[in-house]
């Protein structure tokens, strides 16, 4: 914690942020305004594990079976610590593995704790700068989170350095957005503009939104399958880098948006409680829709041969961005 932060101002309106808490056993801090509440636990990767749309009283995140779990040394990687919800994946997006002299781990960003400044504190608007210094690699991750008085809108601009001075280095980088319950239902609905475009990474195969075909079957990815529906990964290319999850039956929408620039892809998993393995052995009825620089399933490796990694050159930085707004209609 901040020494200088223990005897800020309290206050109960309007913007604010709570960030002298524990939470089995992670740091972590709470902003919110008069609509919406991020709790974030920055010794997880800065995962918010609430986001929450205080009118409806409808939280966005998702959280598996197991829930949010204590740190424990024999469960330190990315899968056997996945909780559901939203994690920023960096400098591997796919498969821990080793590159040249290093042990490269799958969102590595996501697993190690990040520290915090407050640049921002009034009744008007908060704003937090979180940072995490890879142990992989020399890059250095700067992420600024803001929220506005009166407006259900939660924006992130980040930049990551490569604070090597000789060496040029690769990455793959993105945001691993999963929905479930209580948000996601079987009436749920994926939205995006006209033009958006359906790939299939393994056959090449390209259909119009929401159109796909699996086994020789047409499918529409607009709609939630029943469960016990298998589907295979697929990634999608959206026009103006954006798109809706719609909830009919009361109108609460999620609308994300992100700089296509860095994240080109958009990976689509359906996890309809298919009859499978580990992770979650049928236990889990969820979506994931996930913006990467990268198609999936490509290493870190693969992604640098086939064109498709985050360049560095020494001293680079890359900066991006991301918004989640919701609306009720």
């Amino acid at each position: 914690m901040h020494a200088t932060n223990l005897y800020r101002s309290f206050r109960n309106h309007g913007c604010r942020i709570t960030d002298d808490l524990m939470y089995k056993g992670y740091r972590s801090l709470i902003v919110e305004n008069e609509l919406l509440l991020i709790h974030i636990l920055l010794d997880k990767g800065s995962e918010p594990i609430r986001f929450l749309h205080k009118p409806t009283d409808m939280d966005l995140i998702w959280v598996t079976r197991m829930g949010i779990q204590p740190a424990h040394a024999l469960f330190p990687d990315y899968q056997t610590t996945y909780t559901g919800g939203w994690q920023e994946m960096f400098p591997e997006v796919s498969y821990t593995h080793e590159l040249g002299d290093a042990m490269i781990h799958r969102g590595e960003s996501a697993v190690t704790p990040w520290d915090y400044e407050i640049l921002c504190d009034n009744e008007a608007e908060v704003r937090i700068k979180l940072t995490n210094r890879l142990r992989s690699m020399p890059f250095l991750i700067e992420k600024e989170i803001c929220l506005k008085s009166r407006e259900a809108i939660f924006r992130i601009n980040e930049k990551i350095t490569n604070e090597s001075p000789t060496v040029e280095l690769h990455a793959n980088w993105g945001h691993h957005l999963a929905y479930g319950k209580p948000f996601l239902t079987g009436a749920t609905k994926v939205e995006f503009s006209e033009g958006a475009v359906v790939c299939n990474p393994v056959s090449g195969e390209r259909w119009s939104w929401p159109h796909a075909k699996q086994e020789g079957q047409s499918i529409d990815l607009s709609q939630m399958a029943a469960s016990g529906t298998a589907r295979d990964l697929l990634y999608i290319e959206a026009p103006d880098y954006r798109y809706t999850l719609r909830r009919p039956e009361d109108g609460i929408c999620l609308n994300v948006s992100w700089d296509g620039n860095t994240w080109p892809y958009l990976w689509y998993w359906q996890n309809f409680q298919p009859a499978s393995g580990a992770p979650f052995y049928g236990c889990e009825y969820n979506i994931g829709l996930e913006m990467f620089n990268v198609i999936p399933k490509l290493k870190l490796a693969e992604a640098a041969e086939a064109g498709q990694t985050i360049v560095f050159p020494p001293r680079h930085t890359v900066s991006s961005w991301l918004t989640f707004e919701v609306t009720v209609s």
